[in-house]
């Protein structure tokens, strides 16, 4: 991807960038720093989309991590890019059927990833898709099928296991860590911010 840059036009912002040597440069909505960088973003993929060019499920993925550009998403969705892009990569959106899906779920399943890892990455799959859509890079974003999410697990200490826990503290001060967690069910980051 080119690289973009924000600067200032007519009292607002703008977006720019050099294509074939050419400069090109359009006005933004945004009235923050934060909102034109977002915005750039969108701006750039809709004006270099080339329209005779048929998106893929790659290309897609690629416009979607480069629209979350810092957030943690993008993170997460660059991990799972590969996997997912080896399925469903060469195929348009409106090609992608719950078969596929369901493909996809069973080679998943070889490699013993569970039910719950698996709904979430179709779910990043359907994210990026419906950016696509939003971005106008496709017409429609399809319907991604995804197994149904597993039920949380939930498992409760035994008194035994309780006592067991308090027993093994050896400081004061980790003994009252674990009461307030055990009575609060608070996380240990909340528990240590207490005043």
């Amino acid at each position: 991807m080119s690289d973009i840059t924000i600067g200032r036009l007519r009292g607002g912002y703008c977006v720019s960038w050099r294509e074939n040597g050419k400069r090109k440069r359009y006005q933004l909505k945004a009235r923050t720093r934060k909102e034109a960088e977002a915005e750039a973003l969108d701006v750039f993929t809709q004006q270099t989309w080339k329209p005779n060019k048929v998106a893929t499920t790659a290309d897609c993925i690629d416009a979607y991590i480069a629209h979350l550009a810092d957030r943690p998403t993008a993170k997460t969705v660059g991990y799972i890019k590969g996997t997912l892009c080896a399925t469903f990569g060469p195929y348009r959106p409106d090609q992608i059927t719950e078969n596929l899906c369901r493909e996809y779920r069973n080679g998943r399943e070889v490699y013993g990833r569970a039910t719950g890892t698996i709904h979430s990455e179709l779910g990043h799959l359907r994210s990026a898709l419906k950016y696509a859509e939003r971005a106008r890079l496709i017409d429609n974003a399809p319907h991604i099928w995804r197994p149904a999410k597993p039920a949380p697990k939930e498992r409760y200490l035994t008194r035994n296991e309780i006592q067991k826990i308090q027993e093994g503290c050896g400081s004061p001060h980790i003994a009252l860590a674990v009461v307030l967690m055990l009575g609060t069910a608070g996380r240990v980051g909340a528990i240590l911010d207490l005043t």
